[in-house]
């Protein structure tokens, strides 16, 4: 009995050790884990790896957000193969690992997956929303952000088609504009914009933009006597003055319209502060307003509703009845920004010359105040 279990000790102890061999034979038999990395070009991913000599080929995984796991998206079956080129889309981020494998037989060994690897493809081309053009300011040009971008550059030329130059890099992806104020006024510009990213120090640029003129924009103001009084004071020949005294909604649309598509190239700002000579014609306002703003719209311009200012001792409105016109005006207006002069007033103080028009103090606070809606 004695024997019998000395026996079974002896066997049960050569098989441990043989089949712990076994296992230990069989891990060391695992191929290493390739070290990838990777570049982008367009919509375009090229990993690349380390040969790994005990391997009998290699496979590539993408990681799903959709199914929140990887999945096998390439299989190479030679291992002196050590690069692969997927397809995707432009402004993307991909996440990539790879392992080798090594055929043994019936069996598959597997070496452990590699670190993840983060892929952002090229930006997708830039789109230029608007260039405004200000003597005051220069040029400025603004376009639409892009996902994934981490900065975006410049370029510009005197020629639609050729000899762009880079004039600045903005930085990060929080600042969607620039202000070239090395332009040159009289001169006619072009620009283009180009984003970027950057995989491990590499660095992958978009597609530019398609050119987009810059245009000197002209302002245009149309009023009455305050409009009129702001002419004389600031004295500013680059605007168009559009204005006369007395007058209100019948000038407005029997004379000023006329003059006003006279003067129109198709890249103004007007700015249109009428109303405290006739408050009661509020709903011709709104509905002539209405009428011609999409007008002047499709051809180029911005336009801007100016509040009708404070009075002091009017005799023929009150500050009750403006606020009642500035509050339809804001609200039924379609198609304008709104500047609240009247807000701004309140809230910076004014004085009047006769109760009606504004010192010379004050109208430098408006014209300002104007203005920085456009420079």
């Amino acid at each position: 009995m004695k024997y019998i279990r000395k026996s079974f000790s002896l066997f049960w102890l050569i098989a441990v050790m043989l089949f712990g061999t076994v296992s230990a034979s069989a891990a060391s038999a695992k191929p290493e884990t390739p070290v990838l990395s990777g570049t982008a070009a367009g919509n375009r991913v090229t990993l690349n790896w380390n040969k790994v000599k005990k391997a009998s080929g290699y496979q590539i995984f993408l990681y799903y957000k959709a199914y929140r796991k990887y999945k096998c998206v390439g299989r190479i079956k030679n291992r002196n193969i050590t690069s692969f080129t997927l397809t995707g889309s432009e402004d993307k981020l991909y996440t990539y690992k790879i392992r080798s494998y090594l055929k043994q037989g019936n069996k598959t060994l597997y070496s452990s997956s590699s670190k993840a690897l983060e892929i952002k493809t090229a930006p997708g081309k830039p789109v230029i929303t608007r260039i405004r053009v200000r003597e005051e300011s220069g040029t400025l040009i603004k376009w639409k952000k892009i996902k994934t971008a981490e900065g975006y550059q410049i370029f510009r030329s005197e020629s639609e088609d050729r000899g762009y130059k880079r004039i600045n890099i903005v930085s990060g992806n929080t600042t969607f504009s620039y202000a070239d104020t090395g332009a040159v006024l009289g001169k006619t510009y072009y620009y283009r914009i180009r984003a970027y990213v950057r995989n491990q120090g590499n660095v992958v640029y978009s597609e530019l933009s398609d050119p987009a003129e810059a245009v000197m924009r002209k302002t245009i103001m149309i009023g009455d006597s305050r409009t009129d009084m702001m002419k004389d004071v600031v004295e500013n020949d680059n605007i168009t003055w559009i204005c006369e005294v007395g007058m209100g909604y019948k000038w407005l649309r029997d004379t000023a319209l006329k003059t006003l598509q006279e003067q129109m190239k198709g890249n103004e700002d007007i700015f249109v502060w009428l109303g405290v000579n006739d408050v009661y014609n509020i709903s011709n306002y709104i509905s002539l307003l209405n009428e011609e703003i999409p007008k002047w719209k499709a051809q180029g311009a911005d336009v801007y509703i100016v509040a009708v200012g404070q009075v002091t001792k009017d005799p023929y409105v009150t500050n009750e009845e403006i606020e009642d016109f500035n509050a339809r005006m804001k609200k039924e207006v379609a198609g304008a920004k709104y500047a609240d002069l009247y807000s701004y007033l309140k809230k910076q103080g004014y004085k009047t010359t006769d109760g009606t028009h504004y010192d010379n103090e004050t109208t430098w606070k408006i014209y300002r105040y104007l203005m920085s809606f456009v420079s």
